[in-house]
C-alpha cells in the first residue's frame, strides 16, 4: 500500500429526477473536489455517473488533473442505482487488484449519491450490492457513504446511519448542505486530528 495515496470514488445519480437540482448538485460536487485537492495527501478520483447511460468521468485520475466541463453531468430518465453501484465497485476493485501492491491507495472512500426512490436496475439486487459493500468494507477496509433523499437504502445496503446524509427535496440548498457535510466527514477520515 502507498500510505500517501488515497482514492475517492463517487457513484452519482443523474436520473431525470435530479434535473431541478442539477446546477446546485454540480457546483457542490465541484467544491468538494476543490476542497479535497487542498489536502496534503495524494488523491486519485474515480467518478461514475448513471442514468440511462453509465459513464466513467474519471478512473483513478490524480485529483490535480480533474477538469470539469458543462457536459459532464447529463440527466436522463431512469435510475439504475443498484446495477450502477455494483458495476462501479467491481470495476474499481478489479483495477486495484491489478495494480502493484506498492501503488495501491491506503484508503478507498466510496460515496453513492441517489435522488430517487425508483430503481430501474435489472441485473442486480439490493442484497448483491449489500454483499459487495460488506466485503469491500470488511476485507479491504473501504469506507462507504450514502447521500440520498430517502432512508431505506442505508438499511438495505448496510451503510451506517452516521454515514448516510439525507437530502431534503424541498430544500433548494439540499445538495450544497449534503456535499458540505460529506466534505467534513471525508476530510476528518482522510486527515485525522
Amino acid at each position: 500500500m502507498n500510505d500517501n495515496l488515497q482514492e475517492l470514488v463517487f457513484i452519482l445519480d443523474q436520473s431525470a429526477s435530479i434535473k431541478d437540482h442539477l446546477e446546485t448538485a454540480s457546483k457542490s460536487f465541484k467544491k468538494l473536489i476543490s476542497d479535497q485537492k487542498k489536502l496534503p495527501v495524494q488523491t486519485n478520483v474515480t467518478t461514475n455517473i448513471f442514468g440511462s447511460d453509465y459513464v466513467t468521468l474519471f478512473n483513478g485520475l490524480p485529483i490535480e488533473k480533474i477538469k470539469f466541463t458543462q457536459k459532464l453531468f447529463p440527466t436522463s430518465g431512469v435510475c439504475p442505482l443498484i446495477d450502477s453501484a455494483v458495476r462501479s465497485i467491481d470495476a474499481v476493485g478489479e483495477r486495484l487488484s491489478n495494480t502493484p501492491e506498492q501503488d495501491r491507495p491506503s484508503k478507498v472512500i466510496v460515496t453513492i449519491v441517489t435522488f430517487n426512490r425508483d430503481n430501474a436496475s435489472k441485473k442486480h439486487t439490493f442484497e448483491e450490492l449489500a454483499e459487495r459493500i460488506r466485503v469491500q468494507t470488511e476485507v479491504y477496509k473501504w469506507k462507504f457513504y450514502l447521500i440520498t433523499d430517502f432512508s431505506i437504502n442505508m438499511e438495505k445496503l448496510g451503510i451506517a446511519e452516521d454515514d448516510t446524509i439525507i437530502l431534503k427535496k424541498s430544500d433548494p440548498d439540499a445538495f450544497k448542505t449534503a456535499y458540505g457535510e460529506l466534505n467534513k466527514k471525508i476530510t476528518a477520515l482522510r486527515i485525522p486530528e
